[in-house]
């Protein structure tokens, strides 16, 4: 599910937006030159093919943006995702590196949407895609491994990954039938842990020594994280020079050609998210206008707490208050509906106050459910975006 967006009329900042808007639906605030600065951190910083992970924000302006900044693959998990590519990504390359496939899906994503690179981690795996797609070394086969798990990350590897110690087997297979083999890792989600990607690297190293093969490209996945104000990861710099370290002391002359694939890092600080009080309760509980079963699913789930600032009509009510301890209720009649993390706001927040949340832009337009029916999310388009960084009034 998609927010809808409104023409694109771009407002100066919250302030302008609330003061024209009103907004009375959940509202995601998005600027252009946010999303233009983080790739430019990723094209300066790293020495290989730069792809998006779709999956973190699916919303077709974010695609169509990238796409513009010169982007020419993306990381897709399903035919829906390839039909966002190709509808505003045009003439992109798609790497299907989603390692559960249906025939059908397989099928759809070779013939339909002209898809040469796909990933397994399980030898049927590879006997499914045969079945279906020709072998031929202009067929890129990609094996998932894993080496361990990431310190402080959201870890991919309890469902993916083939182990270390099987992945060359694996290899061997899809090199003997035909196609081109390669390798991939994913270290998790928010990893801080910059050490996790040398570990994979040497152990990719290894699995390629022990397949009999040249490496021709390696996926280094994502998990590069975002600068949540909880976050203890090091500067991106560090990141890419400690990747850029690992395969000179691992491949030397025969460096694979790298592929990475963030999300978060791309997107988060590109958009913040405006919500309605519906309800203020004994100066403990607040209640908004969305919540766990909407835009608030991954607050709920990675257990972060976004930077937040409140407004009273245009005006920041930030300054010259006191401020209490809140829980935060979405608006659904479940229980579960609510936030783990406790909010310090404004202690006389009152309903029809709004309260942006800043770094929103990972996973959560992408995670929108219609539940109880509160299905509509709005899109609107800023010049300045909150990001908790500057806190002066607007």
């Amino acid at each position: 599910m998609h927010a809808p967006a409104h023409d694109k009329t771009v407002y100066a900042n919250t302030s302008q937006l609330i003061a024209t808007e009103e907004p009375d639906f959940p509202s995601f605030l998005f600027a252009e030159k946010e999303l233009h600065r983080a790739v430019k951190v990723f094209k300066k910083g790293f020495d290989g093919l730069l792809t998006y992970a779709v999956k973190c924000n699916p919303s077709p302006h974010i695609i169509k943006q990238l796409h513009e900044e010169g982007l020419k693959a993306f990381d897709v998990a399903s035919n829906r995702e390839m039909e966002l590519v190709r509808d505003f990504a045009p003439g992109a390359a798609m790497h299907y590196n989603n390692p559960i496939k249906s025939k059908r899906e397989i099928e759809r994503a070779y013939e339909e949407f002209g898809v040469r690179s796909f990933t397994i981690d399980h030898p049927q795996q590879l006997d499914q895609l045969a079945a279906i797609v020709t072998p031929s070394r202009d067929i890129e086969v990609t094996t998932r491994f894993k080496a361990g798990k990431a310190l402080k990350s959201y870890d991919f590897g309890i469902k993916f990954g083939v182990m270390q110690d099987g992945a060359a087997e694996i290899v061997k297979l899809v090199d003997q039938m035909g196609f081109t083999p390669s390798l991939c890792f994913h270290v998790g989600s928010q990893c801080e842990d910059v050490y996790a990607y040398e570990r994979h690297i040497n152990a990719a190293a290894k699995i390629a020594e022990e397949a009999g093969i040249e490496l021709k490209r390696l996926n280094i996945g994502g998990g590069y994280p975002a600068p949540y104000p909880t976050s203890e990861a090091p500067p991106m710099d560090y990141y890419f020079e400690t990747i850029a370290t690992a395969v000179k002391d691992n491949f030397g002359k025969s460096a694979p050609e790298l592929i990475i694939e963030p999300g978060r890092a791309l997107v988060t600080s590109s958009t913040s998210l405006l919500l309605r009080v519906k309800h203020q309760r004994g100066g403990q509980s607040v209640y908004l206008n969305d919540g766990a079963y909407g835009s608030l699913m991954e607050v709920k789930f990675m257990h972060f707490t976004p930077p937040t600032r409140v407004w009273r009509g245009p005006r920041l009510h930030d300054n010259d208050t006191e401020f209490s301890e809140f829980t935060i209720w979405g608006p659904t009649c479940d229980s579960y509906d609510v936030l783990p993390q406790v909010f310090t706001l404004p202690a006389d927040i009152d309903e029809d106050d709004w309260i942006e949340f800043g770094l929103m832009g990972a996973y959560t337009q992408a995670s929108l459910t219609p539940f109880n029916g509160f299905d509509r999310r709005d899109q609107y388009w800023v010049g300045e975006v909150y990001t908790g960084k500057d806190m002066a009034p607007e």
